[in-house]
């Protein structure tokens, strides 16, 4: 849509604009005339959310959405019905109790309410005074109670009238907590604001310190069931033993480690003995030459070394079934083993030389002792293995056992862990009892303002006729968007995409006959512009070249017959001669305004057709040099009504004694009609109602006209308006 054509019905509607805005100033200065003047008092609150000022008993992260969270809260909490029927009752008991000093000073028509005549001031103390006490809500159930509900609404402390005019907020990137309030008294609004965060503290103690006992009850039932479980646990772990298996199997380790060794060196001393003996076999076979004495004496050291042999033995053997621990055994062990090896040395020392060699007695009694060593080696490795096997077996059971106390020690654990955490909450709600963790207390307290608040009435004033005159224009132009009606000629190109061949502005017949306001000057404007809007449609007509012309149209009522008897009549005034044919059989308007015969459904010339055959169905106009053929009209088209040989067959012998001859036919959406016409005449006009709009049928009969090859001339946009001819 144009905005040209938005401004022009703007400018249209121009006093309708200025009158509603001048209305929606006068009521805005009307309803603030007797505005009365309202006195602010502001308190506020930190809270503790933001800052460190508090004490604290554990570490907290800042979470910027949890401390929003927490303002918001504390925010509902001040406007909950709790908080304000608190302040509410206290400030009811204020003016009931200090009738002189109260707060609402009460007009006459509220003295006279029943509700307030009819109760008892001392009884409706007494209830405010306990419900506020117990921290209790009056309830409308109640007779009395719902009368003193009433008498709150009276003095204007009801929840709703107090929320009206209360602001709670937050201070932007601060931790305080806003607290606003106006009124007619400046004593009231401070009262008011100081009294809220009072109840607000009050409120607040009493639902930490109910919650508190709740929770710390709660909280020693748990830290109790998880003790005993704790204790269970451990005592599992007790009834096992409390060995560390990874000592234990160290130890183990170590031993067959101990084993091995020995058994390394048991080995060794063996192969030694071994060779040794064979040595000592070998010189044996070469000193069979001894004598009986040495014998003897030999046989003598003989039994002494062997007797400390056997002591040495049975020494290690004790050490050996002892578990190898024992020191004092192995000590003694070692100082037999050393006399062993001296009375050797000293028998060796002792015996007389013969030759480079030792003596027959000292190699049997070697002999004796390489064999004995040999024993005590095989039996020592004997020992030594078994040891080891049964360490070695020890050391799976022991892995098996280290598994199970690892299993029951994180059972352990996890129970320790669990028992911890409930006691570590227990005790921060015992401390919360003692030393709470909210900060809320009151930084500003409200005082009586002197100078009340600036009305903003011009402000109010301004805003009310702008608000108007932005609604109004707002809705003109909504209007007019949802009007799909054409109003322009220039919409009407744009739309249809058709030749305009001429336009003609709305005008009130219903005063005039059409060849007063033809041909009469008038200083009315809108019929001077109808009559020149005529003259260039008549120009056009003139200079097409062609006589016969039908007038067709999209839908019904779009002005057919009145543009046809205008156009008929603005060229009677060119002096030219014009034939109008009523076609439109549906409708005969032309026939029944004209009174003309019904004649052309039977028209039939005898014989060759005379125009003296023809005077008999025309009808003169009142209009000079303008006659109408009428016709009876019904619901049939023309070829299913004329006849063959019909009137319309003539028009070739008719056009020689008229100028122009015209034709009306049926819409073209709805009928036929026009369609069959078109054979007889020379050009097509389609007559289109500015108010009409648009629609899928309108465009097929607008791209069946424009696909007439010629035939069609143009289209006449009727009924504009007068400020839409120019757009």
């Amino acid at each position: 849509m144009d905005l040209i054509y938005l401004f022009n019905s703007l400018l249209r509607r121009k006093w309708l604009i200025i009158t509603s805005t001048i209305l929606a100033v006068v009521a805005a200065f009307l309803l603030t005339f007797k505005q009365e003047k309202l006195y602010k008092s502001v308190a506020q609150i930190a809270t503790g959310f933001t800052s460190n000022e508090q004490v604290k008993l554990k570490d907290e992260s800042f979470n910027i959405y949890e401390i929003d969270s927490k303002f918001n809260n504390v925010i509902e909490v001040l406007r909950s019905p709790r908080v304000l029927g608190m302040t509410s009752y206290n400030l009811m008991l204020h003016d009931l109790q200090n009738p002189a000093k109260q707060f609402r000073k009460l007009t006459t028509e509220d003295t006279k309410n029943p509700v307030y005549q009819s109760i008892n001031k001392t009884k409706a103390i007494e209830i405010l005074t306990k419900k506020y006490n117990e921290e209790n809500m009056l309830s409308s159930y109640d007779p009395e109670e719902r009368k003193i509900l009433e008498l709150l609404k009276i003095y204007k402390y009801d929840l709703e009238s107090l929320r009206k005019v209360l602001y709670t907020g937050r201070i932007q990137r601060t931790d305080y907590i806003d607290i606003q309030y106006r009124s007619v008294n400046p004593e009231l609004s401070a009262y008011l604001v100081n009294q809220l965060c009072t109840e607000f503290m009050r409120n607040n103690e009493s639902s930490r310190s109910q919650q508190t006992v709740q929770n710390i009850e709660t909280l020693k039932k748990l830290v109790d069931q998880k003790k005993q479980e704790l204790d269970s646990k451990i005592g599992n772990i007790k009834a096992l033993g409390t060995m560390d298996v990874s000592v234990e199997s160290t130890s183990k380790l170590e031993q067959i480690s101990n084993f091995e060794n020995r058994l390394v060196d048991e080995r060794g001393l063996l192969n030694n003995a071994t060779l040794s003996l064979q040595q000592v076999n070998a010189r044996l076979a070469d000193a069979e030459k001894t004598s009986a004495q040495s014998s003897a004496a030999s046989s003598a050291i003989t039994s002494e070394l062997s007797s400390l042999r056997k002591q040495m033995n049975d020494v290690y053997a004790e050490y050996v079934n002892k578990g190898s621990n024992n020191q004092e055994l192995y000590n003694k062990y070692q100082k037999l083993k050393q006399d062993y090896k001296d009375k050797l040395v000293s028998m060796a020392s002792s015996s007389p030389a013969a030759g480079p060699g030792n003596t027959k007695a000292d190699l049997l009694q070697k002999k004796s002792d390489l064999e004995l060593q040999i024993k005590s080696s095989e039996q020592n490795i004997t020992v030594y293995q078994q040891k080891i096997r049964e360490l070695n077996g020890s050391i799976g059971a022991v892995a098996s056992r280290s598994a199970n106390n690892l299993a029951l020690q994180k059972e352990v654990e996890l129970a320790q862990q669990e028992y911890e955490g409930i006691k570590s909450r227990y005790d921060a709600a015992q401390n919360n009892k003692i030393a709470p963790m909210d900060g809320f207390r009151q930084i500003l307290y409200g005082q009586p303002a002197v100078e009340p608040e600036p009305s903003k009435r011009i402000i109010i004033i301004g805003l009310a006729g702008m608000s108007m005159f932005i609604f109004c224009c707002i809705s003109i132009i909504f209007l007019e968007y949802i009007d799909l009606s054409i109003k322009t000629p220039s919409n009407f190109q744009r739309i249809t995409d058709m030749k305009l061949l001429g336009i003609v502005n709305h005008i009130n017949l219903k005063n005039g006959k059409m060849d007063e306001i033809i041909a009469t000057e008038s200083k009315d404007y809108q019929q001077s512009l109808f009559r020149e809007l005529l003259r260039k449609l008549r120009y056009e007509i003139a200079n097409s070249n062609k006589q016969v012309f039908l007038f067709t149209s999209n839908k019904p009522h779009e002005g057919k017959s009145t543009i046809i008897k205008a156009l008929a009549y603005t060229l009677s005034l060119s002096h030219k001669k014009v034939l109008i044919i009523d076609t439109n059989f549906p409708d005969n308007t032309l026939t029944r305004e004209f009174e003309a015969a019904p004649a052309l459904e039977d028209f039939q010339p005898k014989g060759t057709f005379a125009m003296d055959q023809l005077k008999s169905v025309i009808t003169n106009t009142p209009m000079p040099g303008v006659d109408i053929i009428g016709c009876q009209g019904g619901e049939y088209t023309p070829s299913e009504v004329l006849p063959e040989g019909n009137l319309l067959s003539y028009l070739a012998n008719i056009r020689q004694h008229y100028d122009y001859i015209l034709l009306e036919g049926a819409p073209l959406n709805e009928r036929s009609d026009s369609k069959e016409l078109m054979q007889y005449a020379d050009a097509v006009i389609n007559i289109t109602s500015a108010k009409s709009s648009i629609k899928q049928t309108d465009k097929e009969s607008i791209q069946f006209l424009n696909g007439l090859n010629g035939k069609y001339y143009g289209a006449v946009l009727n009924f504009v308006d007068i400020k839409n001819i120019n757009i």
